[in-house]
């Protein structure tokens, strides 16, 4: 008898475990399958998830793996759990590859949710890059895929990234989480789930929170394209045709940078390939990034005015406005100042001026001989030659950006600043 009970016992834990393999290997092919189906694989991620994540709503509504739901019920940040580990940290994200539709998403992707350095899955103890923000697809654009994903960190990591809040859409789009994760070195995603929505009587409320304030176009991706005015290089042109439109090559390169420059001022001005932008909103030190930037690599920013005093007698070509050597990354603030910032002070009757944003790979650290400006003095700032400099110095083009400005009435503080009135 005790030998037919052991194995009645023994046949019973083999059952058990064979059912409980099952149900995982069946959630494993799940999730699998779905982010296949639905092309989340390739186009958000090479390899898909092995386990499912949990996505649970206020409203009441969950995720499930390309359920279709509204941006009423998903306005409000949801729970999120995984398989974690305590004392392991994790990078939740929410992206959006569907900007501005799934048929013609070339400003993939809209991130809405990053979360980094999360202990186990305690999210409100991470470190919060992007704030949520609700899914918001523009009216006539049809279903998007709103994508979430876990990755495993090797460990708590520094984050160069802008921090952005839920009231702002500036530096979500055209984000890839693929290439996030190779710059932090975090694998494959270890979890994920999808839900798919379209445009409802909510998104022009959220359109509103993030400071959006004009009308929209059936092709319109409002969230980027109406805050700040600002219609992403890609739209139409490449970065080289721009810089050759308006004469960039020749008058300050010879050759067009690889990388679009991100530039953004406190002012929620965004510098975008030569837009029209006024001295008033550029006065201000601004944010600068790049997608490239590695934090074991030194770079150089430069901001020069080619058109100096005029864009027709350009005799002081180029005017410097900001130079900065020996930054780590992408972080400006912690690079050896060589010309502190300016803003744009164009003549009043001399026309627009073009104001180029540059950066550069430094081949190592390097010891600048140039004389250090301060931001109320002209001295050594006119006729500056970029190009000069980069050859100088070794420095190898990476980034850029331009916009365009004219006079108005901050220009006069700024000249009484640098003791020209």
């Amino acid at each position: 008898m005790a030998r037919i009970l052991r194995c009645a016992f023994i046949f019973l834990i083999a059952t058990s475990t064979m059912v409980n393999f099952r149900v995982f290997a069946r959630s494993m092919s799940s999730i699998i399958r779905s982010f296949e189906a639905q092309s989340v694989v390739p186009d958000v991620v090479s390899k898909a998830p092995t386990a499912v994540l949990s996505v649970k709503y206020p409203s009441g509504v969950e995720v499930n793996e390309g359920n279709v739901l509204t941006p009423t019920e998903v306005k409000d940040i949801p729970d999120v759990k995984w398989n974690a580990s305590a004392d392991e940290f994790y990078t939740l994200a929410m992206t959006d590859p569907d900007a501005p539709s799934r048929k013609d998403p070339k400003f993939r992707e809209w991130h809405h949710w990053l979360v980094g350095n999360i202990p186990g899955n305690n999210i409100c103890a991470g470190e919060t890059l992007s704030q949520y923000v609700g899914s918001g697809p523009p009216p006539g654009t049809g279903l998007h895929r709103y994508v979430f994903l876990v990755y495993q960190q090797p460990a708590k990591l520094e984050f160069d990234e802008p921090r952005l809040t839920n009231r702002s859409g500036d530096n979500r789009g055209m984000f890839s989480i693929s290439k996030f994760a190779k710059k932090y070195k975090l694998g494959d995603p270890i979890a994920g789930n999808f839900y798919q929505a379209e445009y409802d009587d909510y998104v022009p409320i959220l359109y509103q929170q993030l400071g959006a304030s004009c009308k929209m176009g059936p092709w319109f991706f409002a969230i980027i394209f109406c805050v700040n005015n600002f219609t992403p290089v890609q739209l139409e042109k490449t970065l080289e045709d721009h810089f050759l439109k308006h004469e960039v090559i020749p008058d300050v390169l010879s050759t067009a940078p690889a990388e679009y420059l991100y530039v953004n001022y406190r002012s929620g001005a965004v510098v975008n390939t030569g837009n029209e932008l006024t001295p008033t909103l550029v006065r201000d030190i601004p944010h600068v990034w790049w997608d490239s930037a590695d934090h074991q690599k030194l770079f150089t920013v430069a901001f020069v005015d080619p058109d100096a005093p005029s864009r027709i007698s350009p005799t002081s070509r180029a005017f410097l406005h900001w130079l900065v050597g020996n930054v780590h990354g992408n972080d400006v603030m912690s690079g050896d100042v060589i010309a502190e910032y300016i803003g744009s002070g164009p003549g009043e009757g001399s026309g627009l001026h073009r104001y180029v944003f540059l950066v550069y790979e430094q081949p190592s650290e390097l010891a600048f001989m140039e004389t250090r400006v301060n931001n109320t003095s002209t001295e050594n700032r006119p006729s500056f030659l970029i190009s000069a400099f980069a050859e100088k110095y070794n420095l190898a083009l990476v980034a850029g950006n331009f916009y365009q400005a004219a006079y108005d009435d901050y220009v006069p503080i700024l000249h009484e600043q640098l003791g020209l009135s």
